[in-house]
């Protein structure tokens, strides 16, 4: 879990992204380590090797026999050990989507709880493939019962805690504001994460009328001048996502 993170960091970071402040500089600790000579290990990186097999099968137009013939493909990898600072940058962050995927994240990096009407609450990971999921590892070699491991502890990877945040949206409200607008979260969470919400402030984004939704007129205030496709548009996008 990381730290809390009571206001946004002053790292350096735009008012449009948001995020804990420490990526990973360091390696995760291994849950398993392979023992293969196909597997070598160093301080920053995984190596391995490994050889796809399948077989081509070919067919005699005049005899109508089949040829078979094994083939094998060699693959190399190289993993890093040490997970880089990770942005996510949403289209339509102050969405329904946008602002609770927010709000979820904020939660879980403080590790907070609320009250509702069905009792107590804690942020949690549930749901999410990489967070929830787990994998088979293999057979323990003593019992040969089936050994499964959490699906985040396969390969080093970024956690969600530590994701930046930012994005853009037509609309200029803050994501506090666009969290109530959607009412999808316990006004008692909510409250818990509103201060840092409301210094969250979408990017201008591109708005092409024919590809959203008629309702969403109202809220266009905030927008890359332009309501065609251009190059112009393009550079921006890059530029922000820069």
């Amino acid at each position: 879990m990381a730290p809390h993170a009571e206001s946004p960091p002053s790292n350096g970071l735009s008012s449009s992204a948001y995020g804990n402040g420490n990526g990973n500089n360091h390696p995760q600790q291994d849950l398993f380590q392979v023992d293969s000579p196909n597997v070598s290990y160093t301080d920053g990186e995984i190596r391995s090797k490994y050889t796809y097999r399948t077989t081509e099968v070919r067919k005699d137009a005049g005899s109508g026999k089949y040829s078979v013939s094994p083939k094998e493909t060699a693959y190399e990898f190289k993993v890093d050990r040490k997970v880089g600072k990770t942005g996510v940058m949403l289209v339509g962050w102050g969405g329904n989507n946008g602002s609770t995927i927010t709000a979820g994240i904020l939660a879980n990096r403080r590790g907070l709880s609320w009250e509702t009407r069905e009792g107590r609450r804690e942020a949690n990971y549930y749901g999410s493939v990489v967070m929830s999921s787990t994998i088979k590892l293999g057979n323990d070699a003593a019992t040969g019962e089936e050994v499964n491991i959490p699906l985040h502890d396969l390969l080093p990877m970024v956690h969600p805690n530590d994701l930046v945040i930012g994005g853009w949206d037509i609309s200029g409200m803050d994501i506090a504001a666009a969290m109530d607008r959607a009412a999808v979260l316990e006004p008692t969470l909510k409250m818990l994460v509103r201060k840092e919400m409301d210094e969250m402030k979408p990017l201008p984004s591109i708005y092409y009328p024919d590809f959203i939704a008629a309702n969403q007129t109202d809220r266009a205030d905030n927008l890359i001048p332009g309501d065609r496709a251009c190059m112009a548009h393009v550079e921006q996008i890059r530029k922000d996502v820069r």
